[in-house]
């Protein structure tokens, strides 16, 4: 999402709490957002069938104030997409910590928490991670990455898939 606001830093906070917003609100009626605590981490997970309605996002889309650059993010999404399962399974659509209170296992935390759901079903999770650093954090709770999604001027994203199995860390 920085690569859209490459202007201003208020700008991105902003429009970054609104794509958060939209997110979260998705995954709240299935209950797949959880939040620290102390609110210093939190994690939107959407079960099969869920997640963001093309309407409630091309209403999103608009409200930002480079619709045509969120075209071009749609784009790489959907090139991630590609790569999705066919069969049902769960989606890590956001996954945060508080830069202050990261490698204090948080994340981790969320993570094993939002797993264990999935474990439950006995089905795969998919998620598309944007950021090369996290990869070695997925990979320790049994994620494998798929592919390297590159679209010229956009960031590269790493679409990866977990199979169900116990959590082990």
């Amino acid at each position: 999402m920085r690569w859209y606001h490459s202007d201003s830093s208020e700008t991105f906070a902003l429009e970054h709490h609104l794509y958060v917003q939209l997110c979260a609100e998705a995954a709240l009626l299935h209950g797949g957002v959880h939040v620290t605590t102390r609110e210093d981490g939190a994690a939107v997970w959407y079960p099969p069938d869920g997640g963001v309605s093309d309407e409630d996002y091309n209403t999103f889309k608009f409200t930002m104030r480079k619709p045509d650059k969120m075209d071009r993010l749609s784009d790489l999404a959907e090139a991630c997409d590609v790569f999705r399962p066919n069969e049902a399974h769960w989606t890590l659509e956001l996954l945060g910590v508080d830069p202050n209170a990261q490698n204090a296992g948080i994340g981790s935390n969320l993570m094993a928490f939002g797993l264990e759901n999935a474990n439950h079903s006995k089905m795969p999770v998919f998620l598309a991670s944007s950021n090369r650093k996290n990869l070695p954090f997925y990979r320790r709770f049994g994620f494998d990455v798929l592919a390297e999604v590159n679209l010229d001027g956009l960031p590269t994203m790493f679409p990866m898939i977990r199979k169900p199995s116990p959590f082990s860390n």
